[in-house]
């Protein structure tokens, strides 16, 4: 018999099937029929991720618990031709300056350690002060621990305080400010080529799609460093 001789050899298997292997003239199974079937639906499945792998399905609420977790999603966020790049007319600039300016030892601290941009960091925490400053109810909030979120980086203590396990105190600004720079390294690594209109619409709707007024003005004040003027 030729040594590339093949045969297929039947055989029950456990379910009471009939079954064929393929054998070589050495009587080696090479693969059973009922194998071509299941590695094809592996292929087509592997081809279908691999075409649509993102996480976009998922809620606000499953992004946070995954990302609270360490785990790097892959979020693909579209840009979006409507989002506003320019600043609003309640834009108190003075506040972001402010802000930044009092925590530039500590945000660089934990850029560093962390291995993130200081000046996207800089830029989200201008951004909240300047544009979603509430006058001076923010600080009066915190005073008396009353507030949904937390200055300097105005993060939700509530929703964001347990992270990787390491409960933070919001209301601590050193906490708070190293809290903020691992949210927004989380959201980086999980979104398919970042930008800081991109990262800064996660850090600002962590259920977003595409790139909103939050994320654009992040952006204008990234490319401006408007936290130093």
């Amino acid at each position: 018999m030729p040594q590339n001789h093949r045969l297929w050899e039947e055989y029950t298997r456990n379910d009471g099937t009939i079954g064929y292997y393929l054998t070589d003239s050495n009587g080696n199974n090479i693969y059973d029929s009922s194998q071509k079937d299941y590695f094809r639906k592996i292929q087509q499945s592997i081809q279908q991720q691999s075409l649509k792998p993102y996480d976009n399905y998922m809620s606000s609420e499953e992004r946070i618990e995954n990302m609270k977790q360490g785990k790097n999603l892959f979020l693909d966020i579209e840009n979006n031709p409507d989002a506003n790049y320019n600043l609003p007319w309640y834009t108190i600039e003075k506040y972001g300056q402010d802000n930044v300016s009092e925590h530039l030892d500590t945000i660089d601290k934990y850029a560093q350690k962390y291995d993130v941009d200081a000046n996207l960091v800089k830029a989200i925490m201008a951004n909240e002060a300047s544009t979603g400053h509430k006058l001076i109810l923010n600080d009066f909030g915190d005073a008396l621990h009353m507030s949904d979120s937390q200055m300097p980086m105005n993060i939700q203590g509530k929703t964001w305080g347990n992270y990787k396990g390491k409960q933070y105190d919001t209301y601590n600004p050193e906490q708070n400010i190293e809290l903020g720079v691992q949210v927004i390294k989380q959201i980086q690594n999980s979104i398919h080529n970042p930008t800081p209109e991109k990262v800064g619409t996660v850090w600002n709707r962590t259920g977003a799609m595409e790139v909103n007024d939050f994320g654009a003005r992040t952006k204008t004040i990234y490319d401006n460093k408007l936290w130093e003027k």
